[in-house]
């Protein structure tokens, strides 16, 4: 029984010290289950991620919601967002 909590104790310090994603950007996305994740605007190909960042706080991160996917001039699939600054209002 002590053993169990014991582990229960370092598990629970563990997940406190952990920094998430959103917390180590400074900022974060509609909470819940709004389909917003956390995106660094370096990723390629898209250049509205980047235009979405530096009308808002220029810090790098917006959020990204996927929309649909469509096809390119080549037939591949292209997935599609929907992007937001990553301040949320409170």
């Amino acid at each position: 029984m002590n053993k169990l909590i014991t582990g229960l104790a370092a598990a629970g310090i563990i997940f406190a010290v952990t920094p998430s994603p959103a917390t180590a950007a400074g900022s974060s996305c509609p909470p819940g289950g709004s389909g917003y994740v956390l995106w660094d605007v370096n990723t390629e190909p898209y250049a509205a991620d980047n235009a979405v960042d530096e009308q808002g706080n220029a810090d790098g991160w917006v959020c990204a919601q996927p929309k649909k996917i469509v096809l390119d001039e080549n037939g591949n699939p292209f997935q599609i967002y929907n992007f937001i600054d990553n301040r949320v209002a409170s």
